[in-house]
């Protein structure tokens, strides 16, 4: 039998044990307010550090759940879920920071990143970088994909291309397939092989559209690529940051409840 801690102990915060949401101020609430999980389930005092002992855990991986109490469009600022929880699912992070081996937010980092900046091995979004990318506007990766951008990758698709393998309205690189197209082979409407100089209408093309991939001349002008690519993701990026910078500092309904009751903690 469990006997009560001596008055004037201070207990532990209390976590949910199935997301590790810090449940401190949760004085009326029945279930954790992120998982929706009833509290009489899973309210633990234990830190939110979970070892598992399935999955990844069995291999001796740490694991980690955490959410800042500071919040931004309802988001906590930063999260982070690694590793397996003690049911052996692995870490979901949701945030406008995320890190996890899932990861969704307005800057995601993880295996799996969504976000309008992801970073992962497989990354899907605004600006994305990862082992396979898939971006809205620009896209770094062993394969990149822009859908209304620019791709930089070992193999790329893009409005504007540029790779050992490139396919978009404009492409450049060592393959190229595109309205204008020009690699060590290409191929499209107007195209320039560097195995053989182009025709004078081809050589009009790339002439007006320097100001985009570079001038004409010997040898394909990855860098102008690479400008715009970078260019494109800085933007972004700066975009993303604003709130941030602009916002005022926030708090979430249970941190206003506690702030008001200091003393009414579960």
């Amino acid at each position: 039998m469990a006997t009560p801690a001596p008055a004037g102990t201070r207990l532990p915060k209390p976590y949910c044990s199935a997301c590790g949401h810090d449940l401190t101020g949760a004085i009326t609430a029945s279930a954790c307010p992120e998982c929706g999980r009833p509290l009489v389930e899973v309210l633990t005092r234990s830190p939110p550090v979970f070892r598992g002992g399935v999955g990844f855990g069995a291999y001796g991986r740490p694991s980690r759940r955490y959410a800042s109490e500071r919040r931004l469009f309802g988001m906590p600022l930063v999260s982070i879920a690694y590793g397996p929880d003690d049911a052996g699912k692995m870490g979901h992070a949701k945030g406008y920071f995320a890190f996890g081996d899932m990861a969704t937010g307005v800057f995601a980092f993880g295996g799996l990143a969504r976000g309008l900046v992801a970073f992962g091995g497989l990354s899907i979004g605004g600006v994305t970088f990862g082992g396979l990318s898939l971006g809205t506007f620009a896209a770094f990766g062993g394969g990149a994909v822009a859908w209304l951008g620019s791709a930089i990758g070992g193999f790329a698709i893009g409005l504007l291309a540029n790779g050992g393998g490139a396919i978009g309205v404009i492409a450049q690189g060592g393959f190229a397939f595109g309205w204008l197209a020009r690699g060590q082979d290409a191929k499209g409407l107007h195209t320039w092989s560097l195995r053989a100089p182009p025709d004078t209408e081809t050589q009009a093309f790339f002439d007006q559209f320097a100001w985009l991939i570079g001038p004409a001349g010997g040898g394909v002008q990855i860098h102008y690529g690479l400008f715009w690519t970078v260019s494109i993701a800085i933007l972004v990026t700066i975009v993303a940051l604003l709130p941030i910078a602009l916002a005022r500092r926030s708090r979430d309904p249970i941190d206003e409840e506690l702030r008001r009751t200091p003393d009414a903690r579960p």
